[in-house]
């Protein structure tokens, strides 16, 4: 069977590390090149812990390096005041705990290169985004036929009910909603991974430890850098009753309110990798007109996903939204290809 041929647009990123590994370790998949962007840190941070993952596994897989800034929404300061993301101590950390690379990325700007490599392409190629989309948007601008080039787009983003950028958005699409929009508003075939998906294909701290116990170079990093995100992703309820209420089977509440626990937690963009390899793990997907918010107000990044059509549009359909996951699914596809001991790619 052919390899799904692909291009991994990140911002590493302790999740976009372990999606990274993913996708070098599964015989179903080959990795073209990674294109970098600013998201979870500055580009030059998310440049290099790029490399040092291609270097870490020995991979053979260019990297690019793309924008640095949004496209517009961080010129006005008081829009965005905590980003960009130069350092904080969360679950991603400023570098990952990989020796510092030695290999470079590649002289090309990583827009125009999406440019070439989508427009040249004689084979299908799909395209996957796990960080802001401010890469795809300025490709799409320079050359908006671009959007009939690409085979799909799997994007890591947006909150139907699940937010945590803001009360009202999802990171990536929070960092860059011009962005976010210009793909959303594109032809490109979209399947889109919101929060209520990611949040339902957790690991646990025991899944970590058996993960570990693979003894694998990738599976004892993609450990460490989980129990990173499981002592720092943890859950803060608003009060008792919601936290009873989303506990409690058979109520509206458990959906609209629901959250992982805190001895696990999502590995968002490793989803959207894991899609790829079986997109049975991903157990429901909704057909809705997919729109951003860029007012800037309270609802600034806001994923809109109109399920019902309520704008009776011509184009009701625009992307294909998860809304669930597999859990168990993603772990066994994550044991099996980080238990590898050679690359796949």
């Amino acid at each position: 069977m052919a390899k799904e041929k692909f291009i991994l647009d990140c911002d590493p990123g302790s999740d976009d590390a372990i999606a990274i590994m993913l996708a070098l370790y599964s015989e179903k998949l080959q990795l073209k090149a990674i294109t970098t962007v600013n998201g979870n840190r500055i580009v030059p941070k998310t440049t290099e812990n790029a490399l040092r993952v291609v270097e870490f596994l020995g991979a053979d897989v260019p990297v690019y390096r793309g924008c640095e800034n949004p496209i517009i929404c961080n010129q006005i300061p008081t829009r965005k005041p905590n980003l960009p993301r130069v350092t904080l101590n969360d679950c991603h950390g400023d570098f990952l705990p990989m020796p510092e690379a030695t290999i470079k990325p590649q002289p090309e700007h990583a827009v125009f290169f999406l440019v070439k490599a989508f427009m040249e392409a004689t084979e299908p190629l799909t395209l996957v985004a796990t960080g802001p989309l401010t890469n795809v948007a300025m490709a799409l601008r320079i050359e908006p036929s671009l959007e009939d080039k690409i085979k799909k787009m799997v994007i890591m983003g947006g909150g139907h009910t699940g937010c945590n950028a803001s009360a009202a958005a999802e990171f990536n699409f929070y960092a860059d909603p011009e962005a976010a929009k210009i793909v959303m508003d594109s032809k490109i075939p979209k399947v889109i991974l919101p929060l209520d998906a990611t949040w339902r294909a957790c690991i646990t701290d025991e899944e970590c430890e058996q993960l570990r116990a693979l003894g694998t170079p990738a599976a004892e990093k993609a450990a460490t850098l989980q129990m990173l995100r499981i002592n720092n992703l943890k859950v803060n309820d608003v009060s008792p009753e919601n936290y009873e209420l989303r506990h409690t089977a058979g109520t509206v509440g458990e959906k609209v309110l629901y959250r992982y626990d805190n001895h696990m937690a999502p590995i968002h963009d490793a989803l959207a990798v894991a899609y790829l390899i079986d997109p049975s793990v991903i157990t429901e997907l909704a057909d809705a007109n997919v729109d951003i918010d860029i007012s800037g107000g309270i609802c600034d990044g806001r994923m809109v996903a109109d399920f019902h059509n309520t704008k009776k549009g011509a184009a009701p359909v625009t992307a294909k939204v998860a809304l669930n996951a597999d859990a168990k699914k993603f772990v066994a596809l994550l044991m099996h290809n980080l238990g590898k001991k050679e690359l796949d790619n």
